[in-house]
């Protein structure tokens, strides 16, 4: 083979190989070109700030409708006179007297330092006479009460023996050795012309007798008295 001849398959190899080069080059920019992903750009506009978590409001608190209460009584009539129970009192010749009004009816507890019968007159005009008496007594565990009217300077009788009424509303009566508790309630004004009315804010007389040992309505009094008691005005 002749040197001419060399030369030019030398020629064409290398631009062959030139060619080929070329081609591997443009092939390896393609690949890099379709693998540059652009980063998507973020907009200052588009951020969203988490919401804060939303706050239960609380729930509406169910309270009961105040009822009101009536304070309980501090007084009935059972034959104990207890502290407080009476908001007036007064000692007549050992007798303890206590007494409470309203503008119709007046209670009344008498603790007499005798076992036998306790009683009380309002109102007299001359001595016994024309006065509105209770007379009450224990015997064996029962209490025995009666509305009298005062017939003489020295006397008294049952409302009933002269055609009025026993206006007593209601009584009670305990004893225990030498003691006795009579407590009872009778109207301010019965309407009945063996009583005398009496009324709110009033001052009036009372007279107070008791005996030791006897029961009953009649007997003569081991103890008698007087004073004076004065009636709240009505409410």
């Amino acid at each position: 083979m002749n040197n001419t001849l060399l030369v030019i398959i030398l020629g064409v190899a290398l631009v062959a190989g030139g060619i080929a080069a070329w081609l591997m080059l443009s092939s390896h920019d393609g690949v890099t070109e379709r693998l540059e992903v652009e980063e998507p750009a973020i907009s200052e506009s588009a951020t969203v700030e988490p919401e804060p978590p939303a706050i239960a409001e609380p729930a509406p608190v169910q309270t009961e409708p105040v009822t009101s209460v009536e304070p309980p009584r501090l007084w009935a009539v059972d034959g104990v006179v207890d502290v407080g129970e009476y908001p007036h009192s007064i000692d007549v010749i050992g007798v303890h007297v206590s007494w409470a009004n309203d503008d119709s009816v007046l209670r009344v507890g008498l603790e007499s330092p005798g076992g036998g019968y306790v009683a009380i007159g309002f109102d007299p005009e001359a001595q016994m006479e024309a006065a509105n008496f209770v007379v009450g007594y224990v015997h064996e565990g029962d209490a025995f009460v009666r509305d009298d009217f005062g017939t003489s300077a020295t006397g008294h009788t049952a409302d009933t023996d002269r055609g009025g009424q026993d206006n007593i509303l209601s009584f009670a009566g305990t004893e225990w050795g030498d003691h006795t508790v009579i407590e009872f309630v009778i109207p301010l004004d019965s309407g009945d012309e063996m009583d005398k009315p009496l009324l709110p804010g009033g001052t009036y007389t009372i007279l107070v007798a008791y005996h030791d040992l006897q029961d009953g309505f009649e007997a003569r009094h081991s103890g008698r008295g007087s004073g004076e008691i004065t009636l709240d005005p009505a409410p």
